[in-house]
């Protein structure tokens, strides 16, 4: 699998990465550890790379397997982990880089996310602290998630912002208007999470699927009544499209996402060996400018009926109420 250069850092990633959300055992329901492991390792044998997880992803269980998959070939891997929106101030953050090392069980990580943005912690400080710690060679590039340009612009007046990681996927298509081309011309790497859209674009989910409890999959935007209805519509006429070129749907998704001009390499969770192996499949092909044209005009009407529900997961309504009504 080829390699790609992560914006204008020191780091290379592979086409597709390999992200362990659904390896946490929460959100998305139970996980088992040694199938989670054994996919990190086939991950590694068929050239991915690349390795997202965070200290959030099951309060750090996550990391625990990463680590363990990891224990006798951490060299093989480029390792991304993320540090909570509440551990931002810096001596919080020196903690919590800390404990993901001990639990990755390395010395460094490749990448460092903040997770989310904070309005309570002022970014210059934690700037400053995820500077002093590339120094120290704890960490190689330091990256942001679900940040605007806003946020980006205000970081990157204290420091390098090497990498943004936002949800991108052909239903979920808010970074294309501003944030995309903000970080084209500023050579910040683009690394998307949630290319299948949580599941949508997998083809595996209908009008009538059942959710396990513990999938927590319906309280996002994608998953709410009449929207959910009209992704499964448009997945549906994905279907002969991905059929031309004997992929899955799923494959041509992704395979969509990366070749999107911009983007350095997608992170897809896969909770079986028979997933990561898929995943695969969707690179070293190209989809024909025609039906480029075709899956916009399947996918963008879904993004149109969500732009302006915020974001995917509902974080910023939960967790972020302006101070002055937080009083």
């Amino acid at each position: 699998m080829q390699q790609r250069r992560l914006g204008s850092s020191p780091v290379s990633v592979s086409e597709i990465g390999l992200g362990t959300w659904g390896m946490s055992g929460a959100f998305w329901g139970a996980a088992d550890d040694a199938e989670s492991i054994r996919v990190i390792h086939r991950a590694l044998e068929l050239g991915v790379t690349l390795i997202d997880t965070a200290e959030a992803y099951g309060n750090g269980h996550s990391e625990e397997v990463l680590g363990a998959a990891l224990a006798d070939r951490r060299d093989k891997a480029v390792v991304a982990t993320k540090v909570a929106p509440n551990h931002l101030d810096p001596a919080d953050l020196v903690g919590a880089l800390e404990g993901s090392l001990r639990r990755l069980q390395t010395d460094y990580v490749d990448i460092y996310f903040i997770h989310w943005p904070h309005p309570d912690y002022p970014i210059g400080d934690t700037m400053a602290a995820l500077e002093k710690l590339r120094a120290d060679g704890k960490i190689r590039a330091v990256g942001v998630s679900n940040f605007s340009t806003r946020d980006i612009a205000a970081a990157s007046e204290h420091g390098t912002i090497d990498v943004l990681q936002p949800p991108y996927n052909m239903l979920w298509r808010e970074i294309e208007a501003e944030v995309l081309p903000f970080c084209r011309e500023r050579a910040i790497g683009v690394m998307p999470y949630s290319g299948l859209a949580q599941g949508l674009l997998t083809g595996m989910l209908s009008r009538d699927t059942q959710f396990a409890e513990g999938d927590e999959r319906r309280t996002t935007v994608l998953f709410q009544p009449g929207i959910y209805e009209q992704a499964i519509d448009a997945v549906e006429g994905l279907r002969p499209i991905a059929a031309k070129y004997g992929k899955s749907v799923p494959q041509l998704a992704v395979q969509w996402l990366t070749s999107r001009p911009g983007v350095s390499a997608p992170l897809l969770g896969a909770r079986t060996v028979r997933e990561i192996e898929e995943n695969v499949g969707s690179v070293g092909w190209t989809i024909a400018p025609e039906d480029v044209a075709a899956i916009d005009a399947l996918t963008k009407p879904v993004w149109a009926a969500i732009a302006d529900k915020g974001d995917m997961f509902g974080y910023w309504t939960r967790h972020h109420r302006p101070r002055a009504a937080a009083r």
